[in-house]
């Protein structure tokens, strides 16, 4: 109950006692009635200035705090007319001021702060105080994955790690940091793209050794073909035979400078499974001089890209060509005269089709599916790094090839190995 409430039971209470014994003292003495009359009402002028000194600005402050409860911090406090609770009422006033700018501060820091995480290229995983992820902004949801996933519930707090993607030349760096808030440390990731980064670094470091290797073999191979040819103290087919191997050998330099060499793509908008049945002639001869069955499973929904028609057939080729090498041959007896023929028994399947990307737009999808010898986990975390080769006699320079056209495309593609059906998938993703 109010004290508002016990004052005016209070006042009822000493105006019942008074009007009790005005009526007897008039019966009993009516010239000491006037005087307890006068006194009666001296008595109620008291206690109506009694409520309004004490419980009227009591009232006031009252409202204040309800104002401060509902957090109402733009209504202020009228005056009492009470110096002394003026000055409380003053107080409080230029408190409401102040709680008010540091309200609306912070409101400007917490907008800006929301509007800088969700604009950031770096990704932001905010968790509770068990670790468990509350929220994140967009960069990390396009950088989510499984792989990704468990890297971070194994790193411990206050440390970072750098991963790459299997089977995607994709590189993070995750920071597990943390933040004080009420008394308690909240955990957060920071997750790095550094794809762009490291690719920059690396093209810029084998087109400087490319190019420094093909100027000094170059010359000097050309300078010894001409002492070749000059030459009159050398057997023709010895001549003939260093000649070829030098060819051979600039043929191979020559390769590897037409890797920095790669244009910029001329994108122009055109369907992707009409693109992918133009190369189909192409396709198909590379895979009946390997004996391997060539499918293609074309959508008829229309799948609008933007791309270079030229690099992109010759992504096609190395993708396909690479499969075909990846399916191994069996040997068969024959019955002519112990003879063994050569039979694969591979698959490989072309498949187009109409797919949400990662941005929320649809593109057309590419996936390239051969039942070959398949990819290891460790082969995986190595693919699309420079040089970097399983084949005997490879280069390194496949696959280098496809990432840096792909990318130049805007592209997203992964190529994996599914441990459930055992299936080689060159998947690429399309940007509307």
């Amino acid at each position: 109950m109010k004290l508002k409430y016990y004052f005016f039971i209070l006042a009822l209470g000493i105006l019942a006692l008074m009007a009790i014994t005005l009526y007897g003292t008039f019966h009993s003495h009516p010239r000491l009635f006037y005087v307890t009359e006068g006194f009666v009402v001296l008595l109620i002028l008291y206690l109506w200035l009694f409520y309004q000194k004490t419980l009227r600005p009591y009232d006031t402050l009252v409202s204040g705090i309800e104002l401060v409860r509902d957090l109402d911090l733009t209504t202020r406090l009228s005056p009492t007319g009470q110096p002394e609770t003026d000055i409380i009422v003053q107080a409080f006033n230029d408190l409401l001021v102040r709680l008010r700018s540091e309200h609306l501060s912070l409101e400007e820091q917490y907008t800006f702060l929301s509007l800088l995480i969700n604009a950031s290229p770096m990704g932001i995983v905010q968790c509770d105080i068990d670790g468990n992820i509350t929220s994140m902004n967009p960069a990390a949801k396009q950088m989510m994955s499984p792989s990704v996933e468990e890297a971070m519930r194994k790193l411990p707090l206050g440390q970072e790690t750098t991963i790459r993607l299997p089977g995607e030349p994709q590189l993070f760096r995750i920071n597990y940091l943390s933040f004080p808030d009420r008394g308690f440390q909240h955990p957060f990731y920071l997750i790095e793209s550094l794809t762009d980064e490291v690719r920059r670094a690396e093209k810029a470091a084998y087109e400087r050794v490319i190019r420094m290797i093909a100027h000094e073999v170059n010359n000097s191979v050309a300078g010894i073909v001409g002492q070749i040819h000059n030459s009159q103290f050398i057997i023709h087919k010895e001549a003939a035979d260093a000649s070829e191997r030098l060819k051979a050998l600039s043929a191979f330099v020559t390769r590897f400078a037409q890797v920095v060499k790669i244009p910029q793509p001329q994108l122009q908008l055109c369907d992707l499974s009409e693109e992918v049945d133009a190369c189909r002639p192409f396709l198909e001869s590379l895979c009946t001089a390997a004996n391997v069955r060539l499918e293609f499973n074309l959508t008829e929904e229309a799948t609008p890209v933007r791309l270079d028609t030229v690099l992109f057939q010759q992504v096609l080729i190395n993708i396909v060509k690479n499969s075909v090498e990846s399916i191994r041959p069996t040997s068969i007896p024959s019955h002519n005269g112990g003879k063994h023929t050569i039979q694969n028994n591979g698959t490989i399947t072309i498949t187009t089709q109409y797919s949400p990307s990662s941005g929320g737009d649809g593109g057309g999808l590419l996936t390239i599916t051969d039942n070959g010898h398949g990819i290891s986990p460790e082969v995986a975390q190595n693919l699309f790094t420079p040089f970097y080769s399983t084949k005997p006699q490879g280069q390194g320079l496949g696959l280098l090839l496809i990432r840096d056209i792909l990318t130049a495309h805007g592209c997203t593609f992964s190529l994996l190995t599914d441990p459930n059906d055992h299936l080689t998938r060159f998947t690429i993703q399309f940007k509307r």
